[in-house]
C-alpha cells in the first residue's frame, strides 16, 4: 500500500540488461502517458454487453472484482481502513471496484507524475551483476529528472519501529497461537464457538500492526470470544509464559531470519526497504544478532509477560471488524 517493487533477475547478462531496460521504460517511460486508450483498456472503460446493457470493463477493474471477491480480501481491506484512516494505508492499493470508474485519466497522469519520479524511489542492487552497464543504464533514465521533493504520503506518526519490539511481538504470535496446542489458540477452539484462529504482525508498513482473525463464528459469540481471549492473555500475565516456549520460539526465529528464503536479493531488498523507506538505516533489518540476544535477555525478565499485556489487555488502540455474510445479496 505504500510501496511498489519491480523486481529483475536473471543469472544471463544479457538478458539481465534486457530486463533492466523494459523495467526502467516501464516505469519512467511508459506509452500510457501519451496514449489514453492505454488507459482505458488497462484501468476501465465502459461496453455494452450481449444484451446492449451499459457495462463497466477494464483489465485491473476485472483483475480487481475478483481478487476482492476473497473474504479474506474483504476484511483485510476493511480492517486496514478502520486502522489507518489518516494516510494512503486505508485505501486498497490495488484499486475498489466500486470506485476504479470514478478515476479519470488526467487524475491518474496527475497521480503518475508526483509519484513515479526517481526522487521517491529506491534502487536495490543485489549479486553479481554487471555493474558498470548497469549504472550506464539507471543514468539513462534517472539523468532525465532533477531532485524534486519527496512525496509525503504517510503522515501517521508511528507507535513503534521499535525492531526487537516487532520481534517479540513476532515471537508472542508464534507462542500464543503458533499451533492448535498453542495456549490463547486452544483456549479459543476449545470454546467450539470458532473454526480457526490466527494471530500475526504486519511489520511491512510504517506502523507496525497486529491482526487477530477468529473464522468462521456466529455474530453474537464474538463477545464471548473476546472475553476467553482477553482471560487467557491475562492468565498468562499474571502467571508467566512458559520461557521453554519462547526460547523455542526464539531460537526457529534466529533460523529464520539467517536461512533466508529465496529469492534472497529479493527478500534482502524488502527486508531494507522496512527501514529504509521511512527515512531509516537500509541495513537495519539486515542484521539480527544483537536484536536476537536481546530476545533471548527478555525471556529472564518479566518483559514479555509485559508486552502481551499491551497487545491483548490494554487493548490500545484496538479495532473490529465483524464480517457478516449477506442473505440476500446477489
Amino acid at each position: 500500500p505504500d510501496k511498489t517493487l519491480y523486481p529483475v533477475s536473471s543469472r544471463n547478462e544479457q538478458d539481465f540488461l534486457n530486463l533492466t531496460s523494459v523495467y526502467l521504460d516501464a516505469v519512467f517511460a511508459p506509452t500510457i502517458r501519451h496514449e489514453p486508450n492505454i488507459y482505458r483498456q488497462e484501468g476501465w472503460h465502459y461496453e455494452l454487453d450481449s444484451e446492449q446493457n451499459l457495462t463497466y470493463n477494464g483489465v485491473v477493474f476485472n483483475e480487481m472484482k475478483g481478487a476482492m471477491s476473497s473474504v479474506h480480501r474483504l476484511a483485510n481491506s476493511g480492517i486496514t481502513n478502520l486502522m489507518y484512516p489518516d494516510n494512503c494505508y486505508q485505501y486498497n492499493s490495488g484499486g475498489d471496484p466500486a470506485v476504479i470508474p470514478n478515476l479519470s485519466y488526467q487524475q491518474f497522469l496527475e497521480t503518475y507524475q508526483r509519484c513515479y519520479h526517481p526522487t521517491n524511489a529506491r534502487i536495490f542492487l543485489d549479486g553479481n551483476i554487471p555493474v558498470e552497464k548497469t549504472f550506464a543504464l539507471l543514468d539513462e533514465y534517472l539523468s532525465r529528472y532533477e531532485m524534486g521533493e519527496k512525496q509525503v504520503l504517510l503522515p501517521q506518526t508511528p507507535v513503534s519501529r521499535d525492531k526487537t519490539k516487532t520481534l517479540a511481538r513476532q515471537v508472542l504470535c508464534d507462542v500464543l497461537c503458533g499451533s492448535n496446542d498453542a495456549p490463547l489458540k486452544r483456549a479459543v477452539l476449545e470454546t467450539g464457538l470458532c473454526q480457526d484462529m490466527t494471530l500475526g504482525i504486519d511489520d511491512g508498513l510504517i506502523q507496525t500492526g497486529m491482526v487477530l482473525t477468529l473464522q468462521n463464528i456466529e455474530d453474537e459469540n464474538a463477545p464471548k470470544l473476546e472475553q476467553v481471549i482477553r482471560d487467557c492473555a491475562k492468565t498468562l500475565v499474571e502467571n508467566g509464559i512458559p520461557k521453554e516456549k519462547l526460547t523455542a520460539s526464539i531460537n526457529a526465529l534466529s533460523f529464520q531470519v539467517r536461512k533466508m528464503q529465496e529469492p534472497q536479493g529479493l527478500i534482502r531488498c524488502m527486508n531494507a526497504l522496512n527501514s529504509w523507506l521511512y527515512g531509516g538505516d537500509p541495513m537495519l533489518y539486515l542484521h539480527y544478532n544483537d536484536s536476537i540476544a536481546e530476545l533471548r535477555s527478555m525471556v529472564e525478565t518479566d518483559a514479555f509477560e509485559q508486552l502481551l499485556k499491551e497487545m491483548l489487555v490494554e487493548e490500545a488502540g484496538l479495532c473490529k471488524l465483524h464480517v457478516l455474510p449477506s442473505e440476500n445479496h446477489g
